[in-house]
């Protein structure tokens, strides 16, 4: 059998294929001929030096051998066959196979490419098959290709190293520190120079927030953008912080305000959500700007309390009074809004605080239009902007478990793209007019003014028909928060037949070029390194070796960033818990507590039944009713209207209190929370009606789990029944089968006539659960029920007791009073 030296083409399942080099005949060696001996690759036996770990191997001791020599003329071999038989079954197929589906140095190029601009392995294969039908390489040389080509362009750098390297190669402005006393990254901000050309070009608004799920580390990114004349997002800078803390914040706004060219440059409005540490770093750098609140926020908040607060009812209306607060014109219209939504929620006084107490009182000045429109923002009046910029930059990422290198790189090529679309909306501007600006009208703002200041100035055009000259209509707010004419200084051009002056645009409408120069003769003179160098020098020349090599070193690292000692930050690891199914490399945001809120409503919404299962579950309810009913004692059966059941896992008692109070069952973790903090704030005085036992009542109040609690999580009687009269300032009736107990309000005394509105009931059943109670109102006591008048007159009693022993310092309470009140309870 004779087989040329030429590469076989093509493959027949079940015949050997073979590719034999040409043969050297001159080998040097007297008496002795080139061969080659070609075995099947399933000759041998696999030799496993680790007896314990799990392998495989395909050698079966395959005894076939060939045995080939050159042809003595011509060129060629000469093949005979020492064992023409295998011991296994031949492949009908090599779709997998290791050598066969190795890339060539071609397709190796393309993979490389592809994995640069982050094309996924599945969609790499694809392409390669499209490229080559006869290819059979699989997904797992994919992978192990794109991991060597990462691999090689790190090359020897540790991660930081290689970072720093990447920052240096492309221009980036970049500020790093360390842990104290570690070489550990701390912080990390990057900016590209364009980036800052922007900046200095468009510095009027800044827009911040930070992002998460970004890296493996679980470092928070810091992102900050600015907004173009043409109404495009652009990034200012991104920081990687150790934490979300205000000295971290500090460190990098202080480096966005190294960026900008002059003082006076320095961005007069900053909107940021309400992250309290944002807020106080930035009134110590940036002490002359604007702090505004992101408005869409806000309203979500105040939205999922209402949901909590106020029946569904009532919620459009509720809601509709809010917006009017918030998009009032005037301190007048402010005022009276205000006043109307106090009335609407008059029965709903947490509701109320919440509003004024964590959005209007502090900081109604950043969000409310009467204050907002006295500052030029540019229409940002919500953190929306960098919300988008986050979604760009995820996309990019792909997933959250890459390092800093990774991230650097995504940034990197946003940032690409997001300059060339920039430039490209400048020149549309300079080179084209759109047809419902071509009026003489517009003619002086042809080609000088961006398209989105002419559509806004078009807007108001419209409002011309409404408003005319008059000023108060008007309102004139456009010329204060962006800059351009208003309706009214329209109308009188309008009148006098003139078209719009290019001087009455704010400048930032006419700027649409990057081309900003960062650099003068003055700028480069305050810069000579002349006087740092020779103190350099000096400083080498009068200490020791070792202070000269340590010196050293820190320039060098300043010069040459890739020789580094930086650290990347250990990778953080979750200690607590079972592992979750859901993969922990994604990068979508966590939802807000505002869209919990919203999911909870949905899916309340679509556990509703069906007609058949609401009448079985009526049956159901009425009979657990009587067995509930006939829990408590004959003389106050009749007296009571309906028993309401509640979710039994733990929180039943204060998911009851949640239900009573007008909101749904899911806000029994909003009643914990409350209570704790009503005993907190009041801690001296609850010391006085839990024997000192203050802590072991809060901690029965806080949890670490959700679903269902431990006993020494449940609502206990006496001790938590005070905190709710006198926090929801309520008068809580509680029944059971052997002690029924009435708690009144200590702050203050209840009124007659609020009985029916204010007065609570729950019932303690099987000995281990809480049911929701509603008492009859119209249903007199009975002459001749006795007992019942004992029943009052023992609590009355008891509550004198209790009040005399605990509250001696709220002389201002009359135990006679409770006794009457308590008494006449039942006859109202």
């Amino acid at each position: 059998m004779v087989l040329q030296s030429d590469r076989l083409e093509g493959f027949v399942p079940g015949t050997p294929q073979f590719y034999l080099p040409p043969p050297n005949k001159a080998n040097g060696i007297k008496g002795r001929k080139d061969k080659l001996i070609l075995g099947c690759e399933r000759g041998g036996r696999y030799k496993s030096e680790s007896k314990k770990s799990v392998t495989c191997s395909h050698k079966e001791n395959c005894p076939f051998t060939l045995r080939c020599i050159p042809l003595s003329v011509g060129e060629g071999w000469k093949i005979s066959a020492r064992c023409g038989t295998h011991n296994h079954e031949l492949l009908d197929t090599v779709t997998g196979h290791s050598y066969l589906g190795r890339l060539n140095e071609e397709e190796r190029k393309f993979v490389n490419d592809m994995t640069k601009y982050k094309l996924a392995p599945r969609f790499i294969l694809n392409a390669l098959k499209v490229r080559n039908e006869t290819n059979v390489t699989i997904p797992s040389q994919i992978y192990k290709a794109r991991s060597t080509y990462r691999s090689s362009l790190r090359g020897p750098y540790t991660e930081m190293q290689h970072l720093l390297k990447l920052i240096q190669q492309e221009n980036y402005v970049h500020w790093t520190r360390r842990r104290e006393n570690s070489d550990i990254l701390r912080d990390i901000f990057w900016t590209h120079p364009d980036c800052i050309k922007l900046l200095n070009t468009f510095h009027f608004v800044l827009i911040c927030d930070s992002t998460y799920k970004t890296n493996r580390y679980r470092l928070p990114l810091l992102e900050i953008v600015g907004v173009t004349s043409t109404s495009l997002t652009f990034s200012v800078g991104f920081a990687y912080l150790e934490k979300e803390r205000q000295d971290n914040f500090i460190w990098a706004f202080e480096k966005v305000r190294m960026l900008f060219k002059s003082e006076s440059l320095i961005s007069k409005v900053i909107v940021t959500d309400r992250d309290l540490a944002m807020m106080n770093a930035i009134s110590v750098v940036f002490p002359t700007s604007i702090h505004l609140l992101c408005r869409f926020h806000i309203e979500k908040n105040v939205g999922a309390r209402c949901k909590q607060y106020v029946k569904k009812d009532r919620q459009e209306e509720v809601m509709d009074l809010w917006k009017k607060i918030v998009y009032s014109t005037s301190v007048e219209e402010y005022d009276h809004h205000l006043q109307q939504f106090e009335l609407l929620c008059a029965d709903i006084i947490l509701f109320v605080d919440y509003v004024k107490d964590s959005w209007l009182t502090p900081y109604k000045e950043r969000f409310v239009n009467v204050w907002t429109n006295r500052v030029m923002h540019l229409g940002n009046t919500t953190s929306n902007r960098v919300e988008s910029a986050h979604w760009r930059l995820k996309n990019m990422l792909q997933t959250s478990f890459g390092d800093l290198c990774k991230s650097w790189d995504a940034v990197n090529m946003m940032l690409k793209n997001q300059i060339c679309i920039i430039q490209s909306s400048f020149q549309k501007t300079i080179k084209d007019v759109e047809h419902g600006y071509n009026s003489q009208f517009f003619q002086n703002l042809h080609h000088c003014v961006s398209r989105k200041g002419m559509k806004l100035i078009d807007n108001q055009l419209e409002r011309v028909k409404i408003v005319g000259t008059n000023k108060t209509e008007c309102g004139c707010s456009i010329r204060t928060t962006h800059g351009l004419p208003c309706a009214c200084e329209l109308a009188k051009l309008q009148i006098n037949g003139n078209a719009i002056p290019l001087d009455s645009i704010h400048d930032f409408w006419k700027q649409l070029s990057i081309a900003h120069e960062l650099e003068d003769e003055e700028s480069l003179s305050d810069y000579d390194f002349s006087e740092e160098l020779e103190a350099m020098k000096a400083y080498m020349k009068t200490h020791d070796i070792i202070s000269q090599r340590i010196f050293k070193a820190k320039v060098r690292e300043v010069v040459f960033p890739h020789t580094t000692s930086i650290l990347a930050p250990p990778e953080k690891v979750r200690t607590k818990g079972a592992g979750k199914k859901k993969k922990e490399f994604d990068t979508p945001r966590d939802p807000s507590y505002w869209e919990y809120v919203d999911a909870s409503q949905e899916s309340a919404k679509a556990r509703q039944p069906s007609q058949s299962s609401q009448r079985s579950a009526r049956q159901q309810s009425q009979s657990s009713q009587h067995s509930f009913k006939t829990q408590f004692p004959t003389y106050i059966r009749p007296y009571i209207e309906d028993i309401v059941d509640v979710v039994a896992d733990g929180n039943c008692g204060f998911r009851a209190i949640a239900a009573l109070l007008g909101w749904t069952e899911e806000s029994w973790a909003l009643v914990r929370s409350q209570l704790d903090k009503e005993i907190g704030l009041h801690k001296d005085v609850y010391s006085n009606v839990f024997d000192d036992n203050v802590e072991s009542v809060r901690n029965s109040l806080k949890i670490s789990k959700l679903g269902a609690q431990g006993k020494d999580k449940w609502m206990s009687l006496p001790d938590l029944g005070y905190v709710i009269a006198t926090l929801y300032n309520v008068i809580l009736v509680s029944l059971s089968r052997n002690l029924n107990m009435t708690f009144f309000p200590l702050n203050k005394s209840p009124s007659k006539e609020t009985f029916g509105q204010s007065l609570l009931a729950i019932g303690f059943v099987n000995e281990n659960h809480w049911v929701q109670i509603k008492l009859k109102s119209d249903c007199p006591l009975p002459p001749t029920s006795q007992k019942w008048k004992d029943f009052c007159s023992d609590t009355a009693k008891s509550w004198e007791v209790a009040y005399a022993a605990r509250m001696k310092h709220w002389e201002r309470i009359d135990p006679s009073f409770i006794r009457s009140s308590c008494i006449s309870l039942n006859e109202d």
